[in-house]
């Protein structure tokens, strides 16, 4: 995986140009979502305005080691077990249960300052968070604790991506209500974020004081950008663009051949046979380290600046192209997912192909895929 740190920078930018005032919650679980946290946060740490969001624990605690020493906002669940390494560790948590926050204030301590503290209010994922009508008192069950401070609220959208949808205004006026009910129940108004990618460019509106980006800061277009199709019950702006660009590619090389006669099969079970004369080219890079099944003889891969299609079953170390009667030698460069000459395999196009979102793609690379990080 080739990730180029110059379109990463760019790309940040843009986002940050595009959604100011609001500042940027960089959402990077999942080890970044397979493109490798540890080497991104060199550049994610050029941004006074950037904080970093994860998942886990275990997510948080690896960027603090490896020297962040910007704002880590936990956003999910937090074990008891972990609460002491991470109230001390200086990350923000997320707060959702009346059961956790006696613990948590307990583990608080000996803190010298109280720990920062984002509510989440479930306002339609029914997945975590606090219901509307408990959020006066879940609020008011914190102000016990000096040990606790409420400096968010936050809600997740449930399908940003087709803006037409209702349930897009039923969450949109829930957390509306949110706010309402935290500022007058704390006498201030926290950090308010709602947006993820996706209604980030469908609806500008929502930014608040942040937006959390996931996988459109690598130039993966979110779901929805464009405009939807389906009938509209309301009245809603055109979603507007970002000028953002893929800043990665997934390559590997070829590293042996073979000449096959018409009649001739490839990889488990034959499952593809050639029809006439051809060469097959051998890449090492098999469904262990990401590359979809589903993909073997529908995918194709650019070598030598041409499309070649992949063909037999998808092996676990392996997989083969059928290159016809070009020339292709051991050590060419093989494309999976990016550009290589004039051509282009898109991530989109690919995910589409193994029936997948992009972020399946990039979460499945496995750790046999090298993370390299280049900077023109």
């Amino acid at each position: 995986l080739e990730v180029q740190l110059d379109k990463y920078r760019e790309n940040l930018r843009a986002i940050l140009g595009f959604i100011r005032p609001a500042k940027l919650i960089c959402v990077v679980k999942a080890n970044a979502y397979g493109f490798g946290v540890g080497g991104l946060i060199p550049i994610l740490s050029e941004f006074e305005d950037i904080s970093l969001g994860v998942a886990t624990a275990d997510e948080a605690l690896e960027i603090k080691s490896l020297g962040y020493a910007g704002r880590i906002i936990l956003l999910g669940y937090t074990h008891p077990k972990n609460y002491y390494q991470i109230i001390y560790s200086g990350c923000q948590l997320s707060a959702y249960r009346t059961e956790s926050i006696a613990p948590l204030a307990g583990a608080c301590r000996d803190r010298d300052t109280p720990l920062g503290l984002h509510i989440k209010v479930d306002t339609g994922m029914a997945r975590m968070g606090v219901a509307l009508d408990d959020l006066p008192g879940f609020i008011r069950t914190l102000k016990d604790y000096p040990q606790l401070e409420v400096v968010g609220l936050f809600s997740h959208l449930a399908d940003s991506g087709h803006p037409e949808r209702e349930v897009n205004l039923r969450q949109e006026q829930r957390f509306m209500r949110a706010i309402e009910i935290a500022t007058e129940e704390l006498g201030y108004r926290p950090e308010c974020h709602l947006a993820n990618s996706s209604a980030m460019l469908n609806f500008p509106h929502l930014h608040l004081d942040s937006v959390r980006l996931g996988i459109l800061a690598y130039g993966i277009r979110a779901d929805g950008e464009h405009e939807s199709k389906g009938d509209s019950r309301f009245t809603l702006p055109a979603p507007r663009s970002v000028p953002v660009e893929p800043c990665f590619r997934l390559i590997s090389e070829v590293i042996d051949t073979h000449r096959l006669q018409a009649g001739d099969g490839v990889s488990y079970a034959h499952s593809y046979i050639a029809s006439s004369p051809t060469t097959i080219a051998t890449m090492p890079h098999g469904y262990a380290d990401g590359l979809f099944a589903s993909l073997g003889n529908r995918a194709q891969v650019l070598i030598r600046g041409q499309r070649f299609p992949l063909v037999g079953n998808v092996t676990m170390d392996y997989v083969m192209a059928d290159a016809g009667n070009a020339e292709v030698g051991l050590g060419d460069e093989v494309v999976f997912i990016g550009r290589q000459g004039s051509e282009e395999i898109s991530i989109e196009s690919v995910a589409e192909l193994a029936g997948a979102m992009p972020y399946e793609i990039t979460c499945a690379w496995g750790r046999r895929v090298r993370r390299v990080y280049v900077e023109e």
